[in-house]
């Protein structure tokens, strides 16, 4: 009875540290992605053309708020924040101001800060949802399930790091700053 006891309440604070950091997802395919709070996918080993460590980011088709597609392939060519969030998300609504900043402290350099818009309803409670926070910075939609799988997503905010020629390059657990994300941008710019 004891260790069970225990063992219940060593489950509860891993769950209190994980929310901590940000929202966990309800179901069991974040568990099986596995993953740290931050990963530096900077690992050596790399093939020629291949930055160290690095993975490609995905080649799905994401819907953005205006109807259209859009890939991240489109936005070759600059240091792209993906953020992973959602309406649901208290850490994400906090952090969505950093964004915002970040959005317009790097307006007009090849920077683009992107939402993915996690599980949060229709594109007009979205768009409603982005309105009250001031965001102007692109938005597309995401499931629950393409977050997990696509970014191996155990928590949001996620945000993902990609550089210039479409490489992942770090990959980041909790709620960011506009400061902390500068300086790991302005280590991707050319």
């Amino acid at each position: 009875m004891r260790v069970e006891r225990m063992a219940r309440a060593g489950s509860a604070l891993a769950l209190v540290a994980l929310v901590g950091l940000g929202c966990a997802p309800d179901d069991d395919a974040s568990a099986a992605a596995g993953g740290a709070a931050d990963r530096d996918l900077a690992a050596s080993g790399a093939p020629d053309g291949v930055p160290s460590g690095a993975k490609p980011a995905p080649g799905d088709v994401f819907r953005s708020l205006d109807g259209g597609e859009a890939t991240f392939d489109d936005l070759r060519g600059n240091v792209v924040v993906a953020n992973l969030w959602g309406t649901w998300c208290l850490p994400c609504r906090d952090e969505l101001p950093e964004l915002v900043e970040l959005a317009r402290i790097y307006g007009g350099r090849p920077v683009v800060v992107l939402g993915l818009a996690v599980d949060s309803g229709d594109v007009d409670e979205i768009r409603d949802f982005l309105e009250e926070f001031g965001v102007e910075y692109p938005n597309w939609t995401i499931g629950m399930d393409d977050a997990v799988a696509t970014f191996g997503a155990v928590g949001f905010p996620t945000t993902v790091m990609v550089d210039p020629e479409g490489w992942i390059r770090k990959e980041l657990l909790g709620p960011q700053t506009a400061a902390s994300l500068t300086a790991e941008i302005e280590a991707l710019l050319p």
